[in-house]
């Protein structure tokens, strides 16, 4: 399902504990980097998911999804890369269950809005979720 009423995503932002950013750099002059520390800075719990470091701001950072341990519940699956990229995302998304998979501004593209919605993720894109929290 795709998530764009405001008071839906409200509720998912205010029940959510667990962030996963996947393609989160360890650059502070990136905004995977911004939006992670600042996800950080408002008590969420945030998985860097980044093959090309083992950490992020002191967090254990994870190469892909499916590293990521099993006794870790993730509620956001939050996505900073590329369309094409974001597909292979989704598609690891599924096996984690996670509340929602948040495509951030220029990773969303139709055919991966469609592979969530084929996969029964609740998907929201279009908005950052920094900004959206900042609301």
């Amino acid at each position: 399902m795709i998530i764009s009423n405001p008071s839906e995503i409200r509720k998912l932002l205010d029940e959510s504990k667990v962030i996963a950013v996947v393609g989160m750099s360890p650059n502070p002059e990136r905004d995977s980097n911004k939006v992670g520390k600042y996800l950080m800075d408002k008590g969420y719990t945030v998985i860097p998911v980044n093959p090309t470091v083992n950490e992020i701001y002191g967090r254990k950072c994870y190469p892909d999804l499916s590293s990521i341990p099993k006794d870790i519940k993730i509620d956001i699956v939050d996505v900073f890369r590329n369309p094409e990229a974001s597909k292979e995302v989704i598609k690891e998304s599924v096996k984690l269950n996670p509340k929602a998979v948040w495509l951030q501004l220029g990773a969303e593209s139709k055919d991966a809005i469609k592979l969530a919605l084929d996969l029964g993720l609740n998907i929201i894109y279009g908005i950052c979720i920094m900004e959206t929290h900042k609301k």
